[in-house]
């Protein structure tokens, strides 16, 4: 199917799911609007012949979520327009849906459900965040989940999946379609044990833009599964093997797993870690929260993964920090690195209407197969005040840089950012991806 007729018929769908729920009343549709401006002293991110810039900006979004009965439903959607008054770059326009649905079409045994989501990444995961490094993505799921109790213990269920990924620029257009089978027992009152099979099978759809017609690839991954809540934890343990071929003839067969565990370190603050190894694609993991810094290729890759966040919420400040360390191994290109990251957020309510946040993003990627490495840096604060139930603006100040073994790729970066926004969403600042 076209991917442009894609969109409007997700579009469509959710339209009609809202004008013919059982239960309009409960149906809650948010419309949007807003302006924004954006002061930069270095629109291109460059470290010489520095452009500063005015960024002007309009935003129309809505939102429409239903979530009782049997059909629950989202959809938000969001349209912002960038012009460039000193010409540093032409007019942009970016477009962004997420949407998703689910059918309970049997109680408590069958399920359908569908997700999209049309956004904005990067082309090359090391460029400058700016529009000539931006391609528009999407992420098109439809599967069924079938459930059956095999006992007061013992349940089981069956998920087929149909996904589809689009890259505007990078063409590495796939589909995939996997089928997952899972036993589950209760072990004791807390704690579960269980066996997961699941096979999954890429067809690469488009020539590549080195003009290479990537090998289709089928994963096969079988796993125990045990998970438990204590007191004041819980904890989710999966430890099995991917099998993975490829239409080369390349085969391999190797660990994979993963483990969460969350714990309450008091009635306020909250600690969480997971750890994880995989055998996986890159459109996957680029989709997903852990793939800031992973380059969208045909590649099969291994990542491997540590990721700690705590959390603290009092009745005024409330804090997040949260650190990664990423190890990207590609079975083909030369693209092996190590991602670490670290944020950390503050948020205080200065009054009723007022509240205020400060943020800092540190960045570092290694490439492992020649001597580069790139740290970028964000600093900033902003204040939002609410003039109303449905009005609200925003000021953020915020400065980045970016140092690289590549010195021609330094730069230094200082913006301010005004908004006012009526309704639902916010106004999309131009150089948003990825944060940096």
């Amino acid at each position: 199917m076209n991917f442009g007729r894609r969109i409007y018929i997700v579009i469509f769908v959710v339209t009609g799911l809202f004008f013919f729920s059982q239960s309009v009343l409960a149906v809650l549709f948010e419309p949007g609007a807003g302006v924004g401006l954006e002061y930069t002293n270095n629109a291109r991110l460059t470290l010489d012949d520095q452009i500063s810039d005015l960024v002007a900006t309009t935003y129309v979004g809505a939102r429409v979520t239903e979530d009782e009965g049997a059909l629950k439903y989202g959809a938000a959607t969001s349209f912002n327009r960038h012009s460039y008054v000193h010409d540093s770059y032409d007019d942009q326009r970016y477009f962004n849906l997420g949407a998703n649905a689910d059918w309970e079409m049997i109680k408590d045994r069958f399920n359908w459900f569908l997700a999209d989501n049309f956004y904005q990444n990067s082309i090359s995961s090391l460029g400058v965040n700016t529009p000539d490094n931006i391609q528009d993505s999407n992420v098109f799921t439809f599967g069924a989940l079938a459930r059956l109790p095999l006992s007061a213990r013992q349940s089981f269920s069956l998920t087929p999946t149909f996904s589809q990924y689009y890259y505007e620029v990078l063409h590495t257009d796939n589909k995939q379609y996997s089928l997952t089978a899972n036993w589950n027992y209760q072990m004791f009152r807390l704690t579960n044990v269980g066996l997961v099979l699941s096979g999954r099978k890429i067809n690469y759809t488009e020539t590549d833009i080195f003009g290479r017609s990537p090998d289709n690839t089928e994963f096969t991954n079988m796993a125990i599964i045990v998970n438990g809540q204590r007191l004041r934890s819980s904890f989710l343990i999966n430890l099995g093997a991917t099998n993975v071929k490829r239409d080369n003839g390349q085969e391999t067969t190797e660990f994979a797993g993963y483990l969460d565990w969350q714990t309450d370190i008091s009635s306020r603050s909250t600690f969480e870690t997971r750890v994880s190894t995989d055998l996986t694609d890159a459109s996957s993991v680029a989709a997903g929260q852990t793939g800031g810094g992973v380059q969208i290729t045909a590649d099969v890759i291994r990542t491997s993964i540590l990721n700690l966040t705590y959390s603290r919420d009092d009745a005024t400040l409330n804090t997040r920090l949260s650190g990664r360390y990423n190890r990207v191994l590609y079975s083909e290109s030369p693209l092996d690195r190590i991602i670490r990251s670290l944020d950390l957020q503050f948020s205080y309510p200065v009054t009723q209407r007022l509240s205020s946040s400060a943020y800092v993003y540190y960045n570092r990627i290694r490439q492992l197969e020649i001597d580069r490495e790139d740290e970028r840096v964000t600093v900033g604060g902003n204040l939002r005040y609410n003039f109303s139930r449905k009005i609200h603006g925003l000021f953020d100040l915020k400065y980045r840089n970016r140092k690289s073994t590549i010195s021609a790729l330094d730069y230094d970066e200082y913006s301010i950012f005004i908004s006012l926004v009526y309704g639902y969403g916010e106004v999309g600042r131009a150089t948003r991806t990825g944060g940096f």
